[in-house]
């Protein structure tokens, strides 16, 4: 049989979205793009098709609702809106004041006003347009009547088209739950559908939502950002009042960016700050209903008790972009120390704000802040050291690898940091420069935490471990270069490496390293959480061990508490037990 091919099952049915999608049309919008944003068609012949196939569709309805006007549903009509808002000459020369003058010169005025266009073709133009006001109406009264509401377990076929429809069907996606499901857990979702990338995907992700509204219990990614402009902090009723605010924002989001802006002292503490501020804003907008100068005492108590048990629809999926589907303010369940934390920098964010003069209170001093201990917690900084028989199981690994350029880098990260206590941060920005002999011995001048500089001893076995490691990198220790890192990149020993590079490298390497290495199953267990920053608490521990002087060891790390140093003279668990076994030995 020839004709057009029979109608496929993704048009049996007219939703919302082929309303749109012909009121787009009708409104100018090409076939094509309007199919691509209504229908998740992508190529032209087959938007063609479709387009056919919704308009025959909609005319029959029509049609069968007795209404004259179905034959203006997917006609082409141009444009009449600038000549519809033309009026008449005689009512433009009264509304202008000029019935004195002659018809000619109305004439010519009124031409050089709204065109050059005989009255024939301004009556066309207007026609026009009335046509189009009625196909629009006609659309509306279809669509409240007709449009049928999908539901979650409809088929897929019903409403996508059929190459799209079999591809998922492939994948084990039968319904629109399935299809949704499938978008809320995020990531690249769209993985195993033809021609399918980011763009095409956030496509039929928004039409899914048409069709269905918002995943249950999914964190509502859609009204995010509509509800954040709308609740902006301009009116906001902590806001202080009268003026003279020390800082030029309008909003609340332009206060954040200046309290970032004035005391955020690195990237890492920008960044910190900045999730901070936003979960915080998110979590006022989206269950509070207001904006961050809104918040009360009450909002900030409940917004602790959020943080102590944070429901799962506002944890994100992996790897899902940032407030696109799958997406949340929050990576997982926080610990006691993370909520400690985030209440202390909402504090301060509010301090500041009242400081500016931007709000007019800070309700974080009305709330008890305190969170206490928690229970489930190890707070013995120690057990975050390598106890004596894992640091031999690292050094028994190494004396066992052949060597190479990543064994020496391995070994000289292992004896410089262990005897030398360094942060990572401070270890990336190390250069040769920055290690003098000075008086009796060597030190290393460090730019630390809080840009604060301070000078740390560097023992003799540092300093051989660093000669050697330079030698293997072809570089004269005494005649280096002073921008030359002390940790280097293994095609090149000028350059530096990157935080991340160096927490993979040893993290791979200790458990390489404690896996077969006859230690206890719970030591090696423990010990594969390790990762770099391991090294400085070792360096600590074992100090503290050897009665080094509390405030020589809070110089050397840095630390502006004597408090946070002192917390390494509890001896690592093995020891106290070998001791109290010791005292009360039979």
């Amino acid at each position: 049989m020839g004709g057009r091919p029979a109608l496929p099952v993704a048009s049996a049915r007219l939703g919302v979205h082929h309303f749109a999608y012909l009121r787009a049309v009708a409104e100018g919008v090409s076939v094509v793009e309007a199919a691509r944003r209504y229908l998740a068609i992508e190529h032209g012949a087959e938007a063609v098709s479709a387009h056919r196939l919704v308009v025959d569709r909609a005319r029959a309805l029509a049609r069968r609702r007795g209404d004259p006007r179905w034959r203006l549903i997917g006609l082409e009509i141009q444009d009449g809106t600038a000549v519809a808002a033309a009026p008449s000459l005689d009512a433009w020369a009264e509304a202008e004041g000029l019935g004195d003058w002659s018809e000619n010169e109305l004439q010519a005025m009124y031409a050089e006003r709204f065109g050059q266009a005989d009255e024939g073709q301004r009556r066309r133009q207007v026609r026009n347009a009335r046509l189009r006001a009625h196909r629009l109406e006609l659309l509306r009264k279809l669509e409240a009547v007709a449009a049928e509401k999908a539901s979650a377990t409809d088929l897929v076929d019903g409403w996508l088209p059929s190459a799209l429809a079999e591809a998922l069907r492939r994948g084990g996606v039968l319904t629109l739950a399935d299809l949704q499901a499938r978008i809320a857990r995020g990531g690249r979702w769209w993985s195993g559908l033809p021609a399918f990338g980011p763009i095409k995907a956030a496509r039929l992700a928004a039409l899914v939502q048409m069709l269905l509204g918002p995943a249950a219990g999914a964190w509502p990614v859609s009204i995010a950002a509509a509800e954040l402009a709308r609740l902006s902090g301009t009116q906001g009723v902590n806001r202080l009042q009268g003026g003279g605010s020390a800082i030029e924002a309008d909003d609340d989001l332009q206060a954040i960016r200046a309290w970032i802006a004035a005391r955020a002292g690195s990237t890492a503490t920008s960044k910190q700050y900045e999730r901070e501020a936003e979960r915080f804003v998110l979590w006022c907008v989206l269950e509070r209903h207001k904006a961050l100068s809104d918040a009360m005492a009450e909002d900030c108590r409940a917004y602790m008790d959020f943080l102590a048990d944070v429901p799962g629809r506002w944890i994100s999926r992996r790897k899902a972009a940032r407030l696109q589907p799958g997406w949340a303010p929050f990576r997982g369940g926080l610990t006691l120390a993370s909520q400690r934390l985030a209440v202390a920098i909402l504090h301060s964010l509010f301090g500041w704000l009242v400081q500016a003069r931007y709000l007019a209170a800070n309700p974080w001093v009305l709330v008890n802040r305190k969170l206490g201990d928690d229970p489930q917690a190890d707070d013995d900084v120690s057990s975050r050291a390598f106890t004596p028989a894992a640091w031999a199981a690292l050094h028994a690994c190494l004396d066992a690898a052949p060597p190479s350029p990543s064994v020496a880098r391995l070994r000289w990260i292992c004896v410089f940091v262990q005897s030398v206590g360094l942060r990572a941060a401070e270890l990336l920005r190390a250069r040769r420069e920055h290690l003098k002999e000075l008086g009796a011995g060597w030190v290393i001048r460090v730019h630390g935490k809080g840009r604060r500089n301070r000078t740390v001893p560097v023992p003799k076995v540092a300093i051989e471990a660093t000669r050697g490691y330079f030698e293997g990198r072809g570089i004269a220790f005494d005649a280096a270069p002073a921008e030359a890192p002390l940790l280097a990149s293994l095609g090149d020993g000028m350059a530096p490496i990157t935080y991340s590079a160096l927490h993979q490298t040893f993290t791979r390497f200790v458990r390489r390293a404690v896996r077969g290495s006859g230690l206890p199953l719970p030591e090696q267990q423990r010990a594969q959480r390790a990762s770099a920053h391991w090294l400085r608490h070792t360096y600590a521990t074992r100090a503290a061990e050897r009665d080094m002087p509390l405030d020589v060891l809070q110089e050397n790390l840095g630390q502006s508490d004597p408090r946070t140093a002192g917390r390494y003279y509890r001896a690592q668990l093995e020891r106290r037990q070998r001791a109290v076994e010791e005292a009360f030995k039979v």
